[in-house]
């Protein structure tokens, strides 16, 4: 091997941050005065990162005659994916431009090295600890390609709380008066807590909270058309016959589903599709 080729060798070339192929573009330099008509042809994969992809004399001989180039390769080729560890600046960065507004403190983060490509955080990453947060991020680099990083920070914003004006039981129906909106410095959680009053009132609480608790997304649910113990009325169809009589519903449900009631002057119990607020129905026309 000739000294210019084992320097050549030495001096690994760098594979763009987007791609995941070499292309003739890229080994080019091995072949002099090659048409740039092939250039965006690929000739071989894209190394993993920190990886070293070398290009041998018979193997560029071999491509060379694969793509009808005359000629004769004059160096071999290396190629990598540089890698670099990450700056706590290009970190603080990302993070703020995700919460711009929240203040940040970055505790510890990947000290590994990382290859060429985009940093992000998302907020679905951010996640708390009993002191600060973990916050799961990537390198993205290649077409489809994630490099795994993270950061352990302490964090701080003024958020929307909506919280309970009193002790709330499981199954209360929320109005105006049982809750208020607070804002408050803590840990950003987005998509867990409450955030607008609208969002609470006329939802069903699903488990108690006392009086100050910041009520949660998944603690609330719409509520039922009708409700176990309501009076509903029943609608039952049998042929041409039509009648109409109260009765209790013994469980829940929302228009569409199958729920048992009981007839309030027979005792009978017998099952009903729900049609509308505190209307069911028997028969063909309620299938």
């Amino acid at each position: 091997m000739s000294p210019l080729t084992s320097l050549a060798v030495a001096a690994c070339l760098a594979v763009s941050a987007r791609s995941d192929h070499i292309t003739v573009k890229d080994v080019a330099p091995a072949f002099p005065g090659i048409d740039t008509g092939l250039f965006d042809q690929a000739v071989g994969l894209a190394p993993a990162p920190g990886i070293q992809r070398i290009f041998r004399l018979p193997e560029l001989r071999r491509l060379a005659t694969r793509l009808n180039v005359s000629t004769e390769p004059i160096t071999e080729l290396c190629f990598e994916r540089p890698i670099a560890p990450l700056a706590v600046e290009r970190v603080r960065e990302t993070l703020h431009r995700q919460l711009p507004d929240a203040t940040i403190e970055v505790l510890e983060y990947s000290r590994l090295a990382v290859p060429e490509g985009e940093l992000e955080f998302p907020l679905s990453g951010l996640h708390p600890l009993p002191s600060g947060g973990l916050w799961s991020g990537s390198v993205r680099y290649g077409v489809i390609h994630r490099f795994s990083v993270w950061a352990r920070v302490k964090i701080s914003t003024i958020e929307s709380r909506v919280v309970a004006t009193e002790d709330l039981k499981p199954g209360q129906v929320i109005d105006e008066t049982k809750v208020r909106l607070e804002k408050r410095e803590e840990f950003p959680a987005a998509n867990i807590f409450v955030t607008a009053i609208e969002q609470a009132v006329g939802k069903v609480l699903e488990r108690p909270a006392a009086a100050g608790t910041p009520l949660r997304s998944q603690w609330l649910a719409a509520p039922k058309d009708i409700a176990r113990g309501d009076t509903v009325q029943v609608e039952v169809w049998s042929g041409r016959a039509h009648l109409k009589l109260p009765a209790v519903a013994e469980a829940s449900g929302f228009v569409g589903q199958n729920i048992p009631v009981r007839n309030q002057d027979s005792k009978k119990r017998f099952w009903a599709v729900v049609v509308g607020k505190g209307q069911v129905s028997v028969g063909k026309e309620g299938q």
